[in-house]
């Protein structure tokens, strides 16, 4: 996972901040960055592409898991409930991949998490 600064790196300028504040405002902030004007700085288009994605699959991950824990809870009379306890390591395991790239992207960093930010450098265009 190389780690790349930009070129305010250390700075906490609007920049470093709208960064982080696409992890801590998992849709809207990378939503609004992508759709105005600040899309063309790929810094921020890098992180709000990253941060859709961690959400995107965070949400799929859930329903998911809430399917599956609903379906043998009713079919094996209980046993969903093995399941269900996967629930807070994943989401501890995700709050604090959250926090590590909103720090990151706060100190002007671009932190790629293994396939998600591939997709989501090359969409940002670097």
């Amino acid at each position: 996972m190389p780690e790349e600064k930009s070129a305010t790196a250390g700075g906490s300028s609007d920049r470093n901040l709208f960064g982080a504040l696409c992890y801590i405002i998992g849709i809207l902030v990378p939503l609004f960055i992508l759709f105005t004007e600040k899309k063309k700085d790929r810094f921020l288009a890098f992180h709000a592409w990253q941060s859709l994605l961690i959400t995107v699959i965070a949400m799929i991950v859930w329903f998911g898991l809430g399917a599956v824990t609903l379906v043998l809870s009713v079919v094996t009379m209980g046993f969903g409930g093995i399941v269900a306890c996967l629930f807070l390591p994943l989401a501890l395991v995700l709050l604090v991949v959250v926090l590590l790239l909103a720090y990151k992207a706060y100190q002007g960093q671009t932190y790629k998490l293994p396939v998600i930010g591939d997709f989501a450098e090359k969409q940002a265009g670097k």
